[in-house]
């Protein structure tokens, strides 16, 4: 055993040096892969020779049990073997990624980035002092608003953004929202960007509408600390309006102006300065891509990065236009920062000057005119503004920067500008790789340029503006944007000859911005138009009909449609939000339209059909069958739609074809809402076809990225009988309710699925199933047949009832990138690995012998309702899941877990798992007893229902595990709901004061029959952060809190933040807390208590107070007071006190026959 424990030992330290030495990584990657298969080997054959000796001891000896020494050595090597699949799983998948190309430089660069890298803010110390000065002051109770000022390119809004992602990572917010405020605030898109970041949903239109939701919103997470980011503040905002109520989170704000702080009224304020001399070198260094062993640059770089004062804005700008220059350049460069003259831009201080000055000349960097159109061209959108590279790519196509052949040609072209933009810091990535933001001080400087080279122009619509157009010369601009509310006028006619795009925007949504008939009359030039929010003829384009490309009309109302078919140079048509007809002549009149977009309405195909060119649609296709056409004219060049048994067929012309759409969304239906994802392949189909139908389509299967399918009929499978060449396009898959499916891909079914060489599905990264009544198998092929899933990332599997097993052995092995494993009402799920049986249920052999194998990416895993579920895989394998952080397990009464996939999972799930509900297994009353003992470092969130537990907590059994330091610190969620055994909550012998629940804010048991006393007072004290407390349906229930315990010599037990009592249908009750405990209850809004039939008092004294004592606590948060059925109640509060509720606005008592006069003024 010394030996083998050696050999484990050895193992061991392998894999700690293969997570710290960086260095032997890089120089000595292959053998240290080469070690680990070798130390593999060896533990493996020891494994198995262990195994064979207690095999015969148990035939020799008829032995159940073998020694605890043994069976720990097994799970340990269990466990060990674990974390090594982990990591070879790891390395094939960052293998596979590089398709072969220098292997071994990309699993070193893989694991170079696992290493911990420094912090963001950790580089520079005047950014390191900055940022913990924010999170301090963030972390005291008292504070409410943090204020933090600077300069406009200092950094204040990455550093707030860290900030923020740095106190949700130390669980001291549950979340953090972020939206950006602007010069100009537009209330509704700060309340969308709020909703977003926090994970919410805001459907309501209007501005006073959204904010009352919100607000809502904000209530109902009361027991959520939430941190909001309001970034580039310019003034007092009321953020009543916005929709943020007072008290309910903290806020951190960031702004230039330290007066902004002072109005808002902010706790606390806090500069970002600039960098220093030293710090300012290095970043320019770094974006430049030199290093100090750089002598002829030396100088210079130090006299270039005094030039950018500090702004990390500046320097990054001029480091990246400096990257692989001469010395002679960056001499030249020198000079020309030294003596840039900004003094025309308007309202610029002495100080902004540099950094202004900087971007000048990094834009005068760029390479090819199509980078500084684009980049001008950015300005035109609001402050702030979330650009949408599609909305760039029509512009980019309507102004024809690139001699491309095709829109997607265009679309990858600009990708690559954009890319050099963002390259050169004169545009930021956003959390959607579908957009791009202009930060506000380069947006300044591109308006200034703009203007100085007469190109683009912004202002809002105001009087005077066709005066001012002429005052200024905007008849030479090229793009002029105006932004209005909906209350000023346009002017009637805009005189600008040379303009080329125009973008006009109402921000308001309930008032719409007119445009006058002749306003187009003299732009003559105009190629690209973008209307949002506006109310419009058509008729007035009439003057734009042979320049017109591109035409974007989003929430508008809109008359006279049929003018559209006469804008004959029309490439793209994007329509949102405004319902026009399209009808079927308009295909033959607009010849040249490459991109239609309807997001509201829908088109015939017989209409897409027409259009020549077109290359892309997103939209609803309705109306499949054409009346007025022969059988011969629908099915000619379509046989198989003529073949239905039940004669129901698309009628669609013998030319029909999607052959020339590159790029798509389309669906029969407005499944998908008024937002449609431009750029994607995209196909809905769900309105009961049989599978012939589909072939229409049989041109899109190829490069197909997102196929969601619904009553389709007489569909055994997807692939082949879809399509036969594998869907290796396809990346999301939902079937629903096709009830002939048998399984999803069948290799048997392929004209190549025997040979073993078939791919098929190679990209599937998600994939639904639900209601699909026939389904035996999601993948079905020979046993020689390797399927990998190696893309899959998501899998949700509901309501199959023929479904047995989910993988095969080698399927799971490959699903180094799966996360989410979610199955539910499956009545004949067995295990979710099939071990030994192949698809024809014929017995195989497992390979390699290994008996564990790890799913390393695993995060969510849930299973519901799953009557027959044994075991997660089958034949005495285990899986481990080391990153597993939520574990739901209901509704499987048959589900148990080996004490070896136990122990091997134990450590991985006592550091990782942040949520845990179980309910309804009965089989895992032990399981669920060990993970309890073992304790969990960030768990959250812990449910129970219907197991057979006696004890939740054991403090002796967690101490003895030696797991002091982790009694469930980070515990926020408790909810034990029918657990008829349980007898107490917490068991300890003597004090228990190591064992805190500390950070629990809500605690909810129910239906716990047997169950006495529900709180220590020892645990009561610790729980100063509790906010809700439900307890109902405990029939043997005395107490809440135990008060048999001498503990008279502590302080009072308290509940300073609880904000929602109800204890309901506990007939042993005799009162709920001592009046010791009311004076804490000062955040207390809502209180219920009903159905408690032995209840005398809610607030007792044993000794009773003098009864010539007066003693009155108020409390005025209590909002609503129920007291329903409660036969023996007769005091609210004992003799002595007084507890009045002033603000109570619902007070009810019903069916309280002994209540005494103490509570008569407050019924």
């Amino acid at each position: 055993m010394e030996i083998l424990a050696g050999i484990a030992s050895k193992l061991g330290e392998l894999l700690v040096d293969a997570t710290v030495k960086q260095a032997r990584y890089l120089f000595c990657f292959n053998s240290i892969v080469k070690e680990l298969e070798d130390k593999e080997t060896n533990l493996k054959e020891a494994q198995d020779g262990i195994n064979e000796r207690v095999e015969q001891e148990r035939q020799i000896h008829r032995a159940i049990d073998i020694e605890k020494d043994v069976e720990k050595w097994l799970a340990d090597v269990v466990k060990e073997m674990a974390d090594v699949q982990t990591l070879k799983a790891k390395i094939a998948e960052k293998k596979s990624c590089l398709n072969g190309w220098y292997p071994n430089w990309g699993c070193q660069y893989w694991m170079d980035k696992e290493m911990p890298i420094p912090r963001f803010v950790s580089s520079f110390e005047t950014t390191q002092l900055t940022c913990n000065l924010i999170i301090e002051a963030l972390k005291k109770d008292s504070t409410k608003m943090v204020g933090l000022h600077g300069l406009g390119g200092v950094g204040k809004t990455t550093l707030a953004k860290f900030v923020g992602n740095q106190l949700r990572q130390e669980k001291i917010f549950d979340e953090v929202g972020i939206a950006t405020v602007s010069q100009d605030p537009n209330i509704i898109n700060v309340q969308s960007e709020l909703v977003k970041s926090l994970g919410w949903a805001l459907d309501e239109d209007g501005e006073k509408k959204r904010a009352d939701r919100l607000r809502m919103m904000f209530s109902e997470s009361k027991g959520r600390k939430i941190l909001i980011i309001l970034d580039d503040v310019w003034k007092e905002l009321d953020l009543e309006i916005v929709g943020i109520p007072a008290n309910c989170c903290k806020i951190l704000l960031t702004t230039r102006l330290q007066q902004v702080c002072d109005r808002m009224g902010c706790d606390t304020r806090i500069k970002l300065d600039a960098l220093d001399q030293a710090e300012g070198l290095d970043l320019l260094r770094k974006h430049a891509g030199i290093d100090v062993a750089h002598k002829t640059l030396t100088d210079v770089s130090k006299r270039v990065a005094d030039e950018c004062k500090g702004l990390p804005l500046a320097i990054k700008a001029v480091g990246s236009a400096l990257r692989g220059r001469t010395a002679d350049e960056w001499n030249v460069a020198l000079d020309k920062l030294q003596n840039a003259k900004l003094d025309k831009i308007e309202g610029i201080d002495k100080d902004s000057q540099g950094v202004y000055g900087c971007l000048k000349f990094s834009f005068d960097y760029l390479n090819g005119e199509d980078s500084r159109s684009c980049f001008l061209l950015c300005s035109l959108f609001p402050e702030d503004y979330k650009i949408d590279l599609e909305d760039l790519l029509g512009y980019a196509v309507g102004l024809v920067w690139y001699q491309a052949e095709s829109i997607e040609k265009a679309r990858s072209l600009l990708r690559g500008t954009i890319k050099g933009l963002k390259d050169s810091s004169l545009l930021l990535d956003t959390d959607d790789d579908r957009f791009v933001k202009m930060h506000d001080v380069v947006r300044d400087v591109a308006l200034w340029i703009g203007s100085e080279e007469k190109k683009f122009f912004t202002s809002k619509v105001s009087i005077g503006l066709a005066e001012r157009a002429r005052e200024e010369g905007l008849e030479q601009y090229g793009g002029i944007s105006l932004v209005g509310n909906g209350k000023e006028e346009l002017p009637s006619c805009l005189e600008c000859p040379s303009l080329h795009i125009l973008r006009l925007e109402n921000t308001e949504y309930d008032n719409k911005l007119q445009v006058p008939e002749h306003f187009f009359k003299e732009m003559s030039a105009l190629k690209v138009v973008t209307i949002i929010g506006g109310v419009l003829s058509l008729k007035s384009l009439q003057f734009l009909a042979n320049k017109l490309r591109v035409l974007q009309l989003i929430r508008c109302e809109v008359t006279d449609a049929s003018f559209l078919g006469k804008l004959r140079t029309l490439q793209i048509l994007y329509l949102e939000k405004s319902p026009i007809e399209i009808p079927d002549e308009f295909g033959d009149e607009l010849s040249r339209l490459k991109l239609l977009y309807i997001a509201t309405g829908s088109i015939s195909p017989i209409t897409i059909n027409k259009f020549p060119q077109l290359e892309e649609f997103y939209g609803v296709i309705k109306n499949w069958e054409v009346e007025g056409m022969s059988s011969e004219e629908s099915y000619a060049g379509h046989a198989e739609l003529k073949s239905q048994p039940d004669g129901s067929v698309v009628c669609l012309p013998k030319d029909f074809s999607f052959q020339k759409l590159q790029r798509y969304r389309i669906s029969e239906v407005d499944s998908f809402g008024y937002e449609i994802d431009r750029g994607t392949r995209y196909l809905s189909i769900e309105k009961n076809h049989p599978k012939a139908t589909l072939v229409i389509f049989s041109a899109l299967y190829p490069e197909l990225e997102n196929l969601y399918l619904k009553r389709v009929r007489c569909c055994h499978n997807i692939v082949p009988s879809i399509d036969e060449r594998g869907l290796n396009e396809l990346t999301v898959l939902d079937v629903t309710d096709c009830k002939d499916l048998e399984c999803i891909m069948d290799a048997y079914k392929s004209p190549h699925g025997k040979s073993g060489n078939l791919v098929m599905l190679s990209r599937l990264a998600k994939l639904y199933m639900s209601e699909l009544p026939e389904l035996k198998w999601i993948w079905k092929a020979p046993a020689q047949h390797v399927i990998s899933l190696q893309s899959l990332t998501e899998l949700s599997v509901s309501e199959c009832n023929n479904l047995t097993y989910i993988f095969t052995l080698s399927q799971a092995r490959s699903l180094v990138q799966l996360k989410s494993l979610e199955v539910s009402y499956c009545k004949r799920l067995e295990c979710i690995v099939e071990a030994k049986f192949d698809h024809n249920e014929r017995e195989i052999s497992v390979g390699d012998g290994n008996t564990i194998f790890a799913l390393p990416s695993l995060i969510k895993l849930r299973f519901k309702d799953l009557p027959e579920l044994i075991s997660f895989c089958s034949e005495n394998y285990y899986s481990t899941w080391p990153a597993l952080e939520v574990l739901d397990l209901s509704g499987c009464p048959k589900l148990t877990v080996n004490s070896t996939e136990l122990e091997a999972n134990l450590q991985y799930l006592g550091e990782k798992l942040r949520i845990l509900q179980v309910g309804k297994c009965t089989h895992l009353r032990d399981t669920i007893d060990a993970l309890l003992k073992h304790g969990f470092k960030n768990l959250e969130e812990l449910g129970i229902e219907e197991l057979g537990v006696h004890v939740a907590f054991q403090v002796e059994a967690i101490i003895a595990e030696g797991q002091e330091n982790k009694l469930f610190p980070c515990l926020k969620t408790l909810w034990l709901q029918n657990l008829r055994e349980l007898q107490v909550l917490l068991y300890h012998e003597g004090p228990a004061h190591n064992f805190s629940l500390q950070n629990l804010t809500e605690l909810t048991v129910m239906g716990c029959t047997k169950l006495r006393r529900l709180l220590s007072s020892t645990l009561a004290r610790n729980l100063l952060q509790l906010e809700v407390l439900d307890v109902c349906y405990c029939w043997e229930l005395e107490q809440i809190i135990d008060e048999d315990e001498d503990q008279d010599h502590l302080q009072p037990v308290c509940f300073p933040k609880l904000t929602r009592i109800d204890v309901s249908s506990c007939p042993k009750l005799k009162h709920l807390f001592h009046i010791s405990v009311a004076p804490s209850l000062q955040k207390l809004e809502n209180l219920y208590i009903g159905f408690n039939d032995e209840l005398e008092e809610v607030f007792w004294h044993k000794d009773g107070a003098d009864v010539t004592d007066y003693n009155e606590i108020v409390m005025n948060e209590l909002l609503d007071m129920r007291l329903v059925d409660l036969p023996n109640l007769t005091n609210f509060w004992p003799a002595g006190y007084h507890i009045p509720f002033p603000s109570a606005s619902h007070k009810a008592v019903r069916n309280c026959p002994k209540l005494r006069g103490n509570s008569e003024g407050d019924r």
